[in-house]
């Protein structure tokens, strides 16, 4: 995938994310290996949001599985890092996106995607 494409899918979910009530406070945070896509507010949660973007291969999604430990230990940088933040709950998003073309595209959104359920 070219970096245009991919540049256009970010803003795309961006935009998604938005128009859903989530407040970007980063884009494209990291540190040291951690990396997040966006940080953002939904009502009182705190959501790390990573994304996955695929080409169309005409398998649909691919299944996306995110790393625990992975997503745990760039929360514990980003709250280290980011000082005075109000209490609240902390969750991890993943959407994914399927460009179907030039201008079409499917998204799907993991809300809480570390849960068992």
């Amino acid at each position: 995938m070219n970096k245009a494409t991919k540049t256009k899918a970010m803003q795309g979910i961006r935009t998604f994310l938005e128009r859903r009530g989530f407040e970007i406070i980063e884009d494209g945070w990291g540190k040291g290996k951690s990396r997040v896509d966006f940080i953002a507010r939904e009502d009182d949660d705190l959501v790390f949001v990573n994304c996955n973007i695929y080409d169309d291969e005409g398998n649909g999604f691919p299944a996306d599985k995110p790393d625990r430990v992975s997503c745990e230990m760039a929360a514990s940088k980003y709250l280290g890092q980011a000082g005075d933040l109000e209490q609240s709950m902390i969750r991890f998003d993943i959407v994914s996106m399927l460009v179907l073309g030039e201008s079409r595209a499917m998204l799907r959104h993991y809300r809480n995607a570390l849960s068992a359920v």
